[in-house]
């Protein structure tokens, strides 16, 4: 195991993604950012899948926050 300084993920429809205990592969049909939870879902041929174990911040409030720890 390794630690990055940073990650992007980048995900497109149609893109196959692997689901599940057994790693099934799964196409993503749609991908929804749900503005009041900051969360993330994909929906794909196996399901909906969060994407994240997080949300996100909206983006002003994400500078306020950075701010903070300078």
């Amino acid at each position: 195991m390794s630690t990055l300084p940073k990650i992007n993920v980048e995900l497109t429809l149609g893109d196959t993604i692997l689901v599940g205990k057994n790693k099934q592969p799964a196409e993503i049909t749609k991908i929804e950012y749900h503005a009041n939870s900051g969360e993330v879902t994909l929906n794909t041929t196996k399901g909906p899948r969060k994407m994240l174990t997080f949300s996100l911040v909206e983006p002003t409030e994400s500078r306020d926050v950075l701010q903070r720890y300078r």
